[in-house]
């Protein structure tokens, strides 16, 4: 067993254990087969007091709110989730930063050092995943500008946008202040504290990344992570397009319902208040299309001309459409 695979604990870490040594064990034949499970591993931790009790989560809010859960999912069966993380080394000033990121269907996270929370380092990290792991359908993340670009300007599309565009990579905007939206990865930088962040002291920078190191080894390990059961992306017509997941509210100085879709106020009908929709620009025809979900059926609610702004790069775009 690899030094790394230590440094995941818990049920499923210890029956990955048992099921790995029991295997060199069976080629040797020195033992049978034992009836261990997930469940009994659990049970165990419990009654020796090993185990800690863990929230229950509240369940059916975003059904409530009719969160769009269907309809991104069919925007790609590969989503890819990115986020920020800031931490600091006790003793230094300056933060450190990482790249988080997660795939849910795969049970997958990675994180990368940056020097800062920039659309540049974003950009080049993406590149790294890409190119070590896998290339996503979609990417999903916050409204952080190093993502989404301006704070001010409407209809802009911002360099994190074109550099996936350019990989044929569908991007996924989550609801403002909303980090549940982006479930996997924000569970993802719960087990980077858990399991890496809180359990090392640090002396270096250098030394941090040795131990990075060593614990994304652990995470590939623990995700059975296996690059050659990823299929391939088919090579067809990509068409430029963002998704953004905005929940509507009321503007208290119009009193008009609203969704904000890259500085530009969107009017709903009021009946979706507190409610989420979906919204697809399709940059070709430069189009937006505000869907929403309703007991898994998509419903268009609002069809608009949305231009680009003008001030954009329009040729930039080009060798991105098919």
């Amino acid at each position: 067993m690899e030094k790394s695979n230590k440094l995941y604990i818990g049920p499923k870490a210890i029956l990955k254990y048992l099921w790995e040594k029991n295997k060199k064990e069976k080629q040797n034949k020195n033992i049978e087969t034992a009836k261990i499970n997930l469940s009994f591993i659990k049970n165990v931790l419990k009654e020796f007091g090993l185990s800690k009790i863990r929230r229950k989560r509240r369940k059916g809010i975003s059904k409530y709110q009719h969160y769009p859960k269907r309809l991104i999912s069919e925007i790609g069966s590969l989503i890819l989730e990115i986020d920020f993380i800031q931490r600091f080394i006790a003793g230094q000033t300056k933060p450190v930063h990482f790249v988080a990121f997660s795939c849910k269907l795969l049970g997958l996270k990675q994180y990368r050092r940056v020097s800062a929370q920039t659309n540049k380092n974003v950009r080049k990290e993406l590149e790294w995943f890409f190119n070590n792991l896998f290339v996503p359908d979609a990417v999903k993340m916050d409204n952080d500008l190093a993502f989404i670009g301006s704070a001010s300007a409407a209809r802009t599309i911002s360099k994190t946008v074109k550099f996936l565009f350019n990989k044929k990579i569908i991007p996924i905007f989550t609801n403002q202040r909303s980090p549940w939206n982006n479930g996997s990865v924000e569970g993802s930088n719960s087990v980077f504290a858990r399991n890496f962040w809180n359990k090392f002291t640090f002396e270096s920078i250098a030394d941090l990344e040795k131990k990075l190191k060593l614990f994304n080894e652990s995470s590939l390990w623990y995700s059975d992570y296996d690059q050659s059961k990823i299929q391939k992306k088919e090579d067809k017509e990509f068409i430029p397009q963002i998704y953004f997941i905005r929940r509507v509210y009321e503007n208290q100085e119009s009193g008009k319902s609203e969704i904000n879709i890259l500085n530009e106020k969107i009017n709903l009908p009021d009946e979706y208040i507190n409610l989420y929709t979906l919204s697809q620009w399709n940059l070709k025809t430069e189009t937006l299309y505000v869907y929403f979900e309703k007991e898994q059926e998509k419903l268009l609610i609002k069809k608009l001309r949305f231009k680009i702004n003008k001030n954009c790069k329009i040729e930039t775009l080009v060798s991105y459409q098919p």
